[in-house]
């Protein structure tokens, strides 16, 4: 992820809405994905848990405005913080527009629950506060790699498609092929991308 910031700082882009909002999006997800492992290194893995979802919505969100928005639908977004697709409809139409193949969509379906619980409060956040009968965390190995690979995924496409829509597509590139050189997008499989996909 540290490679990321000098690649996006290489370029220069346009002031309008649509672009800074996506710029702003990227730096916060950066400072969330940041977060996470720094929580995970001090063994905070329940508060690490709880950044998942919003660097997945934000995500979902980044890459609508960054795309298939009508300036309409950014201009709304921007001066009343107002989205009015619903989370899976943001996904459906990721899909269709960067040519994904339902990866948004199946992500959503995967995770989203659990995303919710974890952010919220809920039982598979609760859950994990316990060994036998005392009070410690309890998240397994596997879940840490998922989480941490689930939000270094979204992160490189977002700020991939993000390039590769101004026009730099060998940076776009790059930045993709982050995601064959760590772990895996939660199935088991290498995260796959489709390298023309956004441009």
């Amino acid at each position: 992820m540290q490679s990321v910031k000098p690649i996006l700082g290489k370029h220069g882009f346009p002031a309008d809405g649509r672009t800074l909002t996506v710029i702003g999006f990227i730096s916060w997800l950066i400072e969330h994905h940041e977060s996470i492992l720094l929580l995970v290194m001090h063994d905070m893995v329940g508060s690490a848990s709880a950044l998942l979802r919003p660097v997945v919505e934000g995500s979902y969100r980044a890459l609508w405005v960054n795309l298939p928005a009508t300036d309409a639908e950014v201009k709304k977004f921007n001066e009343r913080d107002e989205i009015d697709l619903r989370f899976g409809e943001i996904a459906a139409v990721l899909d269709t527009t960067y040519g994904m193949e339902g990866f948004f969509q199946k992500l959503k379906d995967r995770t989203w629950k659990h995303l919710n619980s974890y952010t919220h409060g809920g039982m598979q956040q609760i859950g994990r506060r316990f060994v036998k009968n005392e009070v410690a965390n309890n998240y397994s190995e596997a879940e840490i790699y998922e989480m941490t690979t689930t939000a270094t995924t979204i992160i490189l496409l977002t700020v991939s498609f993000f390039l590769k829509r101004h026009g730099h597509m060998d940076s776009g590139d790059e930045i993709q092929s982050r995601l064959e050189t760590y772990g895996a997008n939660g199935d088991g499989k290498k995260a796959e991308a489709q390298p023309e996909a956004g441009g």
